[in-house]
């Protein structure tokens, strides 16, 4: 869900379309916030990927999207290819 919401504001912010970065599947639901009928569970995967707080997670991400941002702007042939 992580690298999924990377992708979707890269491409909102630049209009291109990226292709899948990773492919996770659902996970068992453990009950602890935020679980979503079929099982999908988002706590875990602050924890997977090494953050502490959601705000760390969101830092992260927020920094992800920038800087390919500024990589599609700084090379908008090699982005649109």
């Amino acid at each position: 869900m992580f690298y999924t919401a990377v992708e979707l504001a890269i491409e909102e912010r630049s209009g291109l379309m990226t292709p899948p970065m990773i492919d996770m599947k659902p996970m068992r639901a453990s009950g602890a916030c935020f679980s979503r009928p079929g099982g999908w569970s988002f706590c875990p995967d602050v924890h997977r990927f090494g953050f502490e707080t959601f705000w760390k997670l969101a830092e992260a991400g927020t920094k992800l999207v920038d800087d390919a941002t500024a990589a599609i702007e700084a090379y908008p042939d090699v982005a649109r290819a």
